[in-house]
């Protein structure tokens, strides 16, 4: 075979579900929640919980008692919010710092020059405003530069989300290209550990897909740029609209200011998610969501930066293998569909 901690600071927003128009995704015929799990109800309602779980115990002995009550733990923050963050995970503070310093580095530059490093979808500069997740809202108030997996002997006709990446030629190698390439195998590496733990979660069925999904994955990072939201309130202005993410697992590193928002499926509030220094925000995608028959949660969230100042953070989207068939674990009906046929629909729908 290949969480309840919520800061007391947490600001909530009330927002109206038939205010609050999503994209539709392919997972959505996917959904008969056939999966079960025993976890926690308050008021006839799920528990919702975004923990802080220490992976450290796991990565030392996955099959140590320790490890055990680790997989619990995210079990019930996938089944409930489906986001938790971690700590103990083993990537170093100065590979962290290296990275936030390459995005703001890149972000910095001339825009001609950043516009010259505009690609195919999932490599090199997003031009800010080029994405809206959310219909009915303007286009996102954010930039973004996105760096795959170096694929040795790549040559084209080149897959969708397989191109070559883009390095700014004016930036130095060791400033950029160097410290992502290593950051890219670090949280490769970290997200299929996460992927054997949510697998541990699953014991009642096969997922063994699950290897396939990790071999030679569509596998992303996002540096991304949010400017100071406009002091006018606007509703139809966000960083990134809200949306759930298109693929299994991400991995999210943020700077020290807020932004992220996460909606509480039960009471329709947007709860805050305070950025912790050195933890990862770890989130349920569509394809998990769609394997489990919706009982690991792909849930909304979005950004709104009201920090005053420049907001940058680093998502890893782990999208999984372009072949790889996305179908309930469970056996139940349901249409299904390979990676890269959902990624290619998803990205048509938001840009």
């Amino acid at each position: 075979m290949l969480c309840h901690v919520q800061s007391s600071s947490a600001i909530k927003y009330v927002v109206s579900a038939a205010r609050l128009t999503l994209r539709v995704s392919p997972v959505a015929a996917l959904r008969p929640h056939k999966i079960t799990m025993a976890i926690t109800h308050e008021n006839g309602h799920a528990a919702f919980s975004i923990p802080t779980v220490d992976l450290k115990a796991y990565l030392a002995d996955p099959n140590s008692a320790e490890a055990e009550d680790i997989v619990t733990q995210i079990r019930v923050a996938c089944t409930t919010s489906g986001f938790f963050l971690i700590t103990g995970h083993g990537i170093p503070e100065s590979l962290q710092g290296r990275v936030l310093a390459a995005a703001k580095a890149v972000f910095a530059l001339p825009d001609d020059e950043k516009r010259k490093l505009s690609g195919k979808p999932g490599r090199g500069y997003e031009i800010i405003g080029t994405q809206v997740l959310e219909a009915g809202k303007k286009p996102d108030l954010k930039e973004g530069y996105f760096i795959g997996r170096e694929i040795p002997g790549n040559k084209p006709p080149y897959r969708p989300f397989q191109e070559p990446n883009l390095w700014p030629p004016h930036i130095p190698e060791e400033q950029f290209r160097q410290p992502l390439i290593e950051y890219h195998r670090a949280l490769s590496e970290l997200s299929f550990h996460l992927m054997r733990i949510l697998a541990g979660g699953l014991r009642d069925f096969d997922t063994t897909v699950f290897e396939e999904f990790c071999r030679d994955p569509i596998a992303s990072l996002r540096l991304l740029h949010y400017p100071p939201h406009p002091d006018h309130e606007d509703p139809a202005l966000v960083g990134a609209g809200a949306h759930t993410d298109f693929g299994a697992i991400t991995l999210l590193l943020q700077d020290g200011h807020s932004g992220l928002q996460v909606l509480n499926q039960f009471t329709k509030e947007w709860i805050d998610v305070p950025p912790r220094e050195h933890a990862y925000v770890i989130n349920v995608g569509d394809m998990l969501e769609a394997w489990t028959s919706g009982a690991y949660k792909s849930n909304v969230h979005r950004v709104i930066n009201t920090s005053g100042t420049d907001r940058y953070s680093v998502p890893f989207f782990l999208d999984g293998n372009a072949d790889c068939v996305i179908s309930p674990l469970d056996g139940s009906n349901g249409k299904a569909f390979t990676v890269e046929e959902h990624m290619l629909s998803r990205y048509a729908e938001s840009y």
